[in-house]
């Protein structure tokens, strides 16, 4: 397995990040996580996209508190899959404009499962609609029709597919600190 600390440098702003089923949490989130794997038959639960600023790593992501970032180095082992090139400014301010503005749906999130979902309809969401809206705006990921199934594998195969990117999974102990590795070294 990669190490964080090894690629961190490499990862760029529009890169696909995958987080499979974690232990613990409130009995509704597992059940939610174990809901997640059974209907989409993969081990991936969550996506977000990577964002490089101010020397930082961050996940743009969708939770179920919101749209917003989060440092990278506190999420956990992830999966990476390296877009071809960075978002486009205007694609970057987009994935922005929506942080606290989308909140987080559980049933677009069953709906996205069962390839019932609408993509940018309303200002509800879940984290593969997400993902899928920002790198659909910059032209990163193509569909001639919309995709069947919104979710966090769908998206990775679409992202395997047209990108002709490695999958790579990253150890990546949480850190409770912003000096290195977390923080680049000052030039």
């Amino acid at each position: 397995m990669t190490q964080y600390t090894d690629i961190r440098t490499q990862i760029k702003t529009g890169d696909l990040l995958l987080w499979r089923n974690h232990k613990g949490g409130a009995p509704l989130r597992i059940i939610e996580r174990w809901l997640v794997r059974l209907g989409t038959f993969s081990p991936y639960i969550h996506v977000g996209l990577a964002w490089r600023e101010g020397g930082r790593v961050w996940v743009m992501e969708m939770t179920t508190r919101g749209c917003s970032p989060r440092l990278l180095s506190l999420t956990g082992d992830f999966a990476w899959a390296p877009a071809p090139q960075p978002l486009s400014r205007e694609a970057l301010w987009y994935a922005q404009s929506l942080f606290g503005e989308w909140t987080y749906s559980r049933w677009q999130a069953v709906m996205g499962g069962l390839g019932r979902i609408t993509i940018g309809n309303d200002v509800a969401g879940q984290c593969a609609e997400y993902a899928l809206t920002v790198l659909q705006r910059c032209g990163q990921i193509k569909f001639a029709d919309q995709p069947a199934v919104v979710t966090p594998q769908g998206l990775l195969d679409a992202a395997l597919m047209q990108w002709y990117s490695p999958l790579r999974h990253v150890n990546n102990p949480r850190r409770d600190t912003i000096y290195p590795p977390d923080l680049e070294p000052p030039e």
